[in-house]
């Protein structure tokens, strides 16, 4: 009866467990293209480029980024976007698994007109080569490239590009590098509230427990 007692009671706490930290992280991913290359980071300072998760060099194709488990706490989706050839453009699709939500409170972010309020953009330098560059935090708008005809590359047909580039040179800057942020948030850790499961799990846990208690007293 013990060891019965034993294992009952190590199932029901790796089941709470699981239950519990399954929601303790959140993993980012999505399709999307650059005109005409692009690099793709995780970071939790806005200030710094962070980790490389995605990388595209071969306009119009689409890529796939992808982060590791990324903890509780706030997040910046960082795209380093490279124009060659005017007109300049970025688009794409972005999910978050877990506990993870985006400034505009859903764990989809896209590059549509809904969803320009959350995106920052800034023009970084006249450096047009497949390069990693120097980060630049982006604070400014961005604005609704109408200029692509080529449709939904990378899961919408809408693109953006940082507004102050257009007062640069060739208009939506030709030659050179832009960076663009997205904040996102991964809740988690000692504050969170159980969820339904949870609890679910742990009275199921507790009943079970009262029950083999009666059955040893009979």
């Amino acid at each position: 009866m013990k060891t019965r007692l034993g294992l009952f009671v190590g199932v029901l706490g790796a089941a709470l467990l699981a239950a519990s930290g399954a929601n303790a992280a959140a993993i980012l991913s999505g399709t999307m293209t650059v005109d005409d290359a692009f690099f793709a980071y995780v970071s939790n300072d806005d200030t710094t480029r962070g980790t490389l998760i995605g990388q595209g060099t071969s306009w119009p194709s689409s890529y796939n980024v992808l982060s590791g488990s990324l903890g509780s706490g706030t997040w910046y989706l960082h795209i380093e976007a490279i124009d060659q050839v005017a007109p300049a453009g970025f688009s794409g699709v972005f999910n978050l698994s877990g506990t993870g939500l985006f400034a505009n409170g859903t764990t989809t972010l896209t590059t549509d007109p809904a969803n320009l309020q959350y995106w920052k953009g800034l023009y970084n330098n006249s450096n047009s080569s497949n390069v990693e560059q120097p980060w630049v935090q982006p604070t400014g708008a961005v604005f609704q490239d109408t200029d692509y005809p080529w449709g939904p590359v990378a899961g919408t047909s809408n693109w953006i590009w940082a507004t102050d580039a257009l007062s640069h040179p060739s208009g939506t800057c030709g030659f050179c590098t832009v960076d663009f942020s997205a904040q996102f948030t991964v809740t988690g850790g000692e504050t969170r509230i159980p969820e339904p499961l949870t609890i679910t799990l742990f009275g199921a846990g507790l009943a079970g427990l009262a029950a083999m208690r009666r059955r040893r007293k009979a």
